[in-house]
């Protein structure tokens, strides 16, 4: 190679780490894929399976390999997620994205019936195995929000109760627990909520609302295995969160003025997600009170804290 060509391919290469410098400051329009998971509540990992599976995003790169997105892939996910919601498999949405297509003639996806019905047979058999595959399938393909809501919350209703269930949510349990630790949002010395409950009740709900939360970029600890609630004041008191998301079963119903008194002293936004308290409470005529706020289902609560909370 010649000096002139050596002297240009130099100051080609100074010009590309130039750019990405660039792209990567405040004001130049560009954000990682941190940044496009926290702007769309999408998870990094269901980011990087929707590129490399679907080609459903084409990111930037910089030199040294980093994606780089800009406000036009926030429209693309949220358009993603509309479609994802209306019930179109993910790997369905590209065509759609590309064509303009519509519903209109549409048969849509059966996969979430072909899962539900895979994780039933396997908890049936007790597959653990293939319970954590089928997991590992689901979650990293669509946000927790969509696969808790499609196929978890049906999949456990339909196994009712008793050995099936318990060995069923204990494995997935397992998963969401590895998923809550892995996340780099963890790694904050206080969490924005505290996620707790009574001893082995709700448990692995408990879970599912990290995950939603975790996908939102909102840090969690969860502490589910108290044993009275007098003791939550303690954990709130120690940890000082944002907020504090509860899960209980009947333990409560018969406490509702001295439960509400406790978790409005803690002066702060307060979830108590329990179909038999919310019950309850309706049927006592008792209301919620200044930042208490009780729901009967899980992806409601969860969603209305969110916005509480926030």
């Amino acid at each position: 190679m010649s000096r002139s060509n050596q002297a240009l391919e130099a100051q080609n290469q100074v010009s590309q780490k130039l750019l990405d410098e660039s792209v990567l400051s405040s004001d130049s329009g560009y954000f990682p894929i941190r940044d496009l998971s926290l702007k769309t509540g999408v998870n990094s990992v269901t980011l990087r399976a929707w590129e490399r599976r679907y080609g459903l995003l084409k990111p930037k790169r910089t030199e040294k390999g980093h994606r780089l997105y800009d406000q036009a892939d926030v429209q693309r996910v949220e358009a993603i997620l509309r479609w994802i919601q209306q019930g179109v498999a993910v790997s369905k949405v590209r065509a759609l994205l590309e064509q303009g297509g519509t519903l209109e003639g549409m048969v849509l996806s059966s996969e979430w019936l072909e899962w539900k019905e895979s994780l039933i047979h396997a908890a049936e058999t007790f597959q653990a195995d293939k319970v954590e595959q089928i997991y590992q399938q689901v979650f990293s393909q669509y946000p927790a929000e969509i696969a808790i809501r499609d196929w978890l919350l049906p999949s456990f209703e339909q196994l009712g109760k008793g050995a099936t269930l318990a060995f069923c949510e204990s494995i997935i349990l397992s998963c969401l627990m590895a998923r809550q630790s892995g996340f780099k949002v963890q790694k904050k010395s206080l969490p924005k909520v505290l996620i707790t409950g009574l001893a082995s009740q709700r448990i692995v709900w408990c879970y599912m609302a990290a995950a939603i939360l975790l996908d939102k970029g909102v840090s969690c600890r969860v502490i589910p295995n108290i044993q009275y609630s007098q003791d939550w004041s303690s954990l709130v008191e120690a940890l000082n969160p944002r907020a504090v998301l509860i899960f209980c079963e009947n333990e409560l119903v018969n406490k509702i003025a001295d439960f509400m008194q406790q978790t409005q002293q803690w002066q702060r936004p307060v979830g108590v997600i329990s179909p038999s308290f919310w019950l309850a409470m309706r049927e006592s005529a008792a209301t919620d009170v200044a930042q208490v706020r009780v729901y009967s289902e899980l992806l409601e609560g969860v969603a209305d804290f969110l916005d509480k909370a926030s």
